[in-house]
């Protein structure tokens, strides 16, 4: 069993901010997230907030974590690698750096093992420590994949190619064998051990949020993420879509917090449930709280909602009704 740490207090209370650059209006919504009974807040920090907001984004972080909050920060949309509704513009600069797909063609994602994006995110892991931040949160960590699944997987690019050769001693197939997925498991493991430790040679915590099951991302067998030395707490999101059944959220999200705690006791590192708290239909705002006692059932309280006051900013993701959402999500984990 792994020495991992139980960096998490009991009954984690937190919730997800973004969209607001104005340090004052930031922090006093801070100021009502603290008053609400939340314990932490994860701010993203884009390919935008690294070229263009580093102090506005110290600002707000040092502050929040100034109230008291535990600051989390995850790499937003970062070379369509990571989730998150922010361009990435890495792969339109360089692109050499772009994950190229069966069929032969560039998409608009950052290869994982191109060595100048590793070299961004140690720069981005480096601004990010500058900070009061407590813990780095990488958010879905993926290769690239569309609405078919893996009809056209990711990645073929020269690199990739390069390393399946050194790896495996003969050229990447076009099929998608017990190798290939071997490789794509195998280079996300090397990619977070690279980045992780980099974060915890910086004195910072890290938090690897896997993509619920049904995703084809590429990582499969979490028990490999939380095997990390540097892995202090993992994490899912299986958010539903519109119009799921409450049975849905009911099963999906006891499986998920059963995997999840599962590999966690394995190892030794604690556990953390995203609750989705975006595009919540009228009416069924209760879905929150089916989903928080499940996770609950399974043993977890570290548990966040994506997003504050049921995403109410970003109308692409807007709650029918916000403020119940927001309501809704406070009640069932405890919240003021």
């Amino acid at each position: 069993m792994g020495e991992g740490r139980n960096l998490t207090p009991v009954k984690v209370k937190g919730v997800s901010y973004f969209g607001v650059r104005s340090p004052d209006h930031a922090i006093s919504d801070m100021q009502q997230i603290k008053a609400a009974g939340f314990s932490a807040v994860l701010h993203t920090w884009s390919e935008e907030d690294l070229q263009y907001y580093f102090d506005t984004m110290k600002e707000i972080v040092d502050r929040s974590a100034g109230l008291g909050l535990k600051v989390y920060v995850n790499p937003w949309g970062i070379g369509r690698v990571f989730g998150g509704e922010a361009y990435s513009e890495l792969t339109a600069r360089n692109h050499d750096m772009c994950q190229v797909a069966l069929d032969g063609k560039p998409k608009v994602a950052a290869c994982p093992n191109h060595p100048e994006f590793r070299a961004y995110m140690h720069r981005w892991i480096e601004t990010v420590c500058a900070t009061k931040v407590d813990t780095i949160f990488w958010d879905e960590p993926h290769f690239y994949f569309e609405k078919g699944g893996l009809a056209n997987w990711s990645c073929r690019c020269e690199k990739c190619q390069a390393k399946f050769r050194k790896q495996f001693g003969y050229d990447m197939p076009a099929e998608l064998t017990d190798d290939v997925l071997k490789f794509r498991e195998d280079s996300l493991i090397d990619f977070l051990k690279e980045m992780t430790d980099d974060v915890h040679a910086r004195g910072k915590h890290n938090c690897v949020c896997m993509l619920p099951p049904w995703f084809p991302a590429g990582l499969d067998d979490w028990g490999r993420v939380a095997k990390l030395e540097s892995v202090d707490e993992v994490a899912s999101d299986p958010y539903w879509e519109r119009g799921a059944t409450e049975e849905w959220v009911r099963e999906k999200y006891a499986e998920t917090a059963k995997k999840l705690v599962d590999v966690a006791r394995q190892y030794g590192k604690a556990v953390q449930m995203w609750i989705k708290a975006y595009q919540i239909e009228a009416g069924r705002e209760n879905d929150l709280a089916i989903a928080v006692e499940e996770s609950r059932k399974a043993g977890i309280d570290n548990i966040f909602a994506w997003s504050y006051r049921g995403t109410e900013t970003l109308s692409w993701l807007k709650s029918d009704n916000p403020d119940e959402v927001a309501r809704a999500f406070r009640a069932s984990i405890g919240a003021n």
